[in-house]
């Protein structure tokens, strides 16, 4: 009984580590796109931030966080 317990709380943390960790994004603003609504707008209307430059920026950030690239390097 106590072999079966301590597999299944082996595979309980398999479980939990095995599941995507959250994006720096998601952490601090709660999504991306709370992230882009309230620090890259303001920033490109205050002429803070260079609107050309941000779309490939915010193009580029987006795709890591849908292509996993957060997880990855969280875990190195």
């Amino acid at each position: 009984m106590r072999a079966v317990r301590a597999l299944q709380k082996r595979a309980s943390r398999l479980e939990v580590a095995a599941r995507p960790r959250r994006s720096p994004f998601a952490v601090v603003y709660g999504s991306f796109d709370r992230f882009v609504e309230r620090e890259v707008l303001p920033g490109i209307a205050t002429n803070l931030l260079d609107r050309d430059d941000m779309i490939d920026v915010v193009a580029a950030l987006r795709r890591w966080e849908h292509d996993g690239t957060w997880d990855r390097a969280i875990a190195d």
